[in-house]
């Protein structure tokens, strides 16, 4: 018996870098694909477009919209939420009644089933006469915080894409 000692099998030198190239390649595309997953089924990003949703949102103001917000739960009063109101036209307005609820204005001021609505985030009450409202199962009224500029009204569930995280 003889007391030689077998050095380890060694990889060639030029072995090491081809192996970390390789698994920063896979990295990369693993946070690629990750990121086009989320950007397309996740989180959509918009940019604020005009006066609807001032002063809570400002025009040209970047945001995004979480699209799995509404899967565990349902829209909630005081939500602000991204509209698919056509082909291409995205907008974001507030949830000011439920379904199955009466929505009215009084002089200004929005009713909800015969109640004053609290909206602390407007500044400026609407100015024109609205009829009341009476909501479906399915639908919502949805306004934008600037009342002088914007008003949307009821809305079918299936329009909203998600709720605005910021």
């Amino acid at each position: 018996m003889t007391n030689e000692t077998v050095p380890p099998a060694q990889e060639p030198k030029h072995a090491a870098p081809r192996r970390i190239r390789r698994e920063v390649l896979y990295l990369a595309l693993s946070l690629a694909l990750l990121g086009y997953a989320c950007s397309r089924w996740v989180i959509m990003p918009v940019q604020i477009s005009g006066e609807s949703m001032a002063p809570s949102y400002e025009d040209g103001q970047p945001n995004f919209i979480n699209k799995l917000a509404y899967r565990s739960r349902h829209p909630q009063r005081g939500d602000v939420v991204g509209l698919c109101t056509g082909p291409g036209d995205l907008q974001l307005k507030r949830i000011i009644g439920l379904p199955g609820e009466k929505v009215e204005f009084r002089r200004g001021t929005v009713v909800v089933n015969g109640e004053a609505l609290h909206e602390p985030y407007v500044l400026h009450d609407l100015l024109w006469w609205l009829p009341s409202v009476q909501l479906g199962p399915k639908d919502y009224f949805v306004m934008g915080d600037n009342r002088r500029v914007s008003v949307l009204g009821a809305v079918p569930e299936n329009w909203i894409i998600g709720k605005a995280m910021f």
